[in-house]
């Protein structure tokens, strides 16, 4: 695996005083199709996007409020140097196994009338724009304080937005997504980002941020059809969102661009405006797959629920792990643990609360009581199977280092770190330190109750996956909150825009949407098995959890499938997509493409060209939703054929289906 990691800047042959005004400066992309401006305007400043002669995005505010001053009206402007920015770095986890992103980039020098200089960063991408703040050393200010950032952004015309509001900005960011002219959306709800612009015209715009670190999370708010940025205020000093020491830098402010949806899902801007990783050895990563206990309930044999709770637990992750073994899958995770009453309680040292809800005395460096850690541990490696466990976030801040580096010591892979549900800068400084520890003891994260990723895993590969989105789990007790085909067709257009995605997949016992009943302990699903399937590969995660019990899997169609799939890849290509109706992701590894696409709750035909082949002929394993699904989504065809880059795949999708093909190149 190659790692080397590296950026370079190139002054760019374009005149100094290319794309200036008097009153504003302009960063074109590359390929000259799209423009980020920046202008004075009216005594504001102000930013606006142009995207082959159409205007996204009308003259929008865009300022600072610091915890003295405002910033942002009556500034005076330098034109900055026009420069062509080049990427060129190795991610060992994520859609791209090589990457190479060329932008031209545009450093302003605000100064404001009482003498305070900001400045700002633009960056134009083929398929993006972005900008964000650098706060220099001061002797005004010692200390950078900033109560507020304004970005109002407006888009021209009313186009369709598809945005997740949350309750509150203190949540764990899992929401139904609502989609309708931006014009009908209530007014002062609270969206998480990423949101999606749908415009008349066949192009789209979706708003994020990048490399969040040392700062606060953003949210927008609508209000009079303007999409508002708002910071989350500090728990222990309310009336800032930021508090650091300079010089500093913000988060990038991300607009992706395309008048092709794929091309959004496609784009690799977020880890290529995020820092290089430091570390030059990472073979000890190992993105893969893993087992979720907590999902399906525990369920195992009678036998196994049979003891004290060494013997219960010991048990149950026995079987577990044997079907690691027997079936490729790469860890076993250890989510709480069955006490003989048939309780469910935390695997580390705790006062008998619920996982939610730890208390003062809970420990991630003590085991419960009478839980045998070491046995199971010892039985996994010598069943070549790695560990891993859940952790909630408090109990483990309390004592960090200690508790990675007896992790580390115990021979556990990685970690899931839950209820963290907020996105101050308190909160994304404790996820920093995770990241950071994680790297020093070679474990991996998985986020949950969590808000969205930034592109950090180029900077902190450890960061397999994470939340941010309400998920399968969500079968177990509620089925009235939009889950189900129409909610998972959401995905690759907002959330997994901004990364990869934790979304508990692998349910394998699906009814018909009407015959759904809430099972917490046996939980089902409501789409095709094909479908289901295609979500392996529509969403990017690095670490993509076999939820279902062994049971469910054994000598069931398509699993073999689930054992195929990897978790990270080498190329990302997305033929087709069409908002809310249907998409289709063709992603490489190696020499072979796995091609997924899940549908909504209607029926289709899908025609695909293969002409994202390479040369040469391909034998396709292609499963597809039975002629009976409609009655029994668990059925599946499977079929076999060769193909090459000349030919048209046509399936049949049936409602809340999909499909997933692999394609291995013919030996000579």
């Amino acid at each position: 695996m190659r790692t080397f990691l590296y950026s370079f800047i190139v002054a760019s042959a374009v005149p100094f005083l290319a794309g200036c005004s008097a009153s504003g400066v302009s960063v074109p992309s590359p390929d000259g199709n799209l423009k980020l401006n920046l202008s004075v305007d009216q005594e504001r400043l102000t930013i606006s996007i142009d995207y082959k002669g159409e205007r996204l995005v009308t003259p929008s505010p865009i300022g600072l409020e610091f915890e003295d001053e405002s910033f942002g009206r009556g500034v005076k402007m330098s034109r900055g140097k026009l420069e062509s920015v080049t990427e060129e770095y190795d991610m060992p986890v994520g859609k791209a196994s090589h990457i190479c992103d060329v932008s031209n980039q545009r450093s302003v020098s605000l100064t404001a009338p009482d003498g305070r200089k900001v400045e700002i960063l633009l960056r134009a991408f083929n398929e993006g724009v972005a900008f964000r703040y650098l706060f220099p050393e001061s002797e005004k200010a010692g200390k950078l304080l900033i109560k507020s950032e304004l970005m109002e952004i407006h888009p021209a015309g009313d186009p369709v937005l598809k945005a997740m509001y949350l309750p509150n900005v203190a949540c764990s960011h899992e929401a139904p997504y609502l989609t309708r002219r931006l014009s009908g959306h209530d007014e002062g709800k609270t969206a998480d980002m990423p949101v999606l612009l749908s415009y008349d015209s066949g192009k789209y715009l979706a708003l994020t941020e990048a490399r969040v670190l040392d700062y606060a999370g953003m949210q927008l708010r609508v209000e009079d059809s303007v999409l508002k940025g708002c910071l989350t205020p500090r728990l222990d000093n309310p009336e800032n969102s930021v508090v650091a020491d300079l010089p500093h830098r913000s988060p990038w402010r991300v607009f992706l661009v395309s008048d092709r949806a794929g091309a959004l899902m496609e784009s690799t801007i977020l880890t290529s405006l995020c820092d290089p990783c430091e570390e030059t050895d990472l073979s000890w990563l190992r993105p893969g797959k893993a087992t979720w206990m907590w999902w399906n309930g525990y369920q195992a044999s009678p036998e196994a629920k049979k003891g004290d709770i060494a013997t219960i637990n010991f048990n149950i992750s026995k079987e577990y792990i044997d079907f690691c073994a027997e079936n490729g899958i790469d860890y076993h995770s250890i989510t709480g643990i069955l006490r003989p009453d048939g309780q469910e309680v935390v695997w580390y040292y705790n006062e008998d609360r619920s996982p939610g809800s730890p208390g003062d005395s809970d420990s991630t460096t003590g085991l419960y009581p009478g839980f045998d850690f070491a046995s199971i541990s010892e039985y996994a490696r010598q069943k070549g199977v790695e560990m891993r466990v859940w952790v909630h976030w408090k109990p483990l801040m309390e004592d960090m280092e200690n508790t990675f580096r007896l992790f580390n010591k115990m021979g556990i892979r990685g970690m899931m770190v839950d209820f963290m549900d907020r996105d101050d800068q308190e909160m994304i400084d404790f996820q920093k330190r995770v990241l950071e520890l994680a790297m020093k003891y070679h474990l991996h994260i998985q986020f949950h109750g969590a808000s969205k990723p930034s592109g950090l895993q180029r900077t902190y590969p450890c960061e397999f996956t994470r939340e941010n989105t309400l998920n399968y789990e969500v079968y177990k007790w509620d089925h009235a909150r939009s889950m189900g085909a129409d909610h998972d067709l959401n995905m690759p257009f907002t959330r997994c825009l901004a990364g990869p995605a934790d979304y508990h997949l692998g349910g394998f016992v699906s009814v018909p949407y009407d015959e759904f009943k809430v099972e917490y302990m046996r939980p089902t699903v409501t789409s095709t098995r094909c479908h289901m399937l295609g979500m392996y590969v529509v969403l990017e995660s690095s670490l993509q959890l076999v939820s279902d019990a062994p049971a469910n899997y054994a000598g069931q169609p398509g699993f073999e499938f689930i054992r195929q799939v990897p978790t990270v890849w080498d190329e990302t290509r997305v033929p087709q997509a069409v908002m809310d109706e249907y998409v289709v992701v063709a992603r490489r590894k190696g020499s072979e493409w796995y091609v997924g696409s899940i549908g909504n709750h209607s029926a289709r035909d899908i025609v695909l060209p293969l002409d994202f082949l390479g040369e040469g002929e391909y034998t396709m394993e292609l499963y597809s939703d039975a002629e009976d699904a409609d009655t029994d989504p668990n059925h599946l065809e499977k079929s076999m054929r060769q193909v090459t880059s000349g030919d048209t795949l046509e399936v049949r999708l049936a409602a809340s289906g999909g499909f997933v093909a692999r394609l291995v190149p013919v030996a000579d």
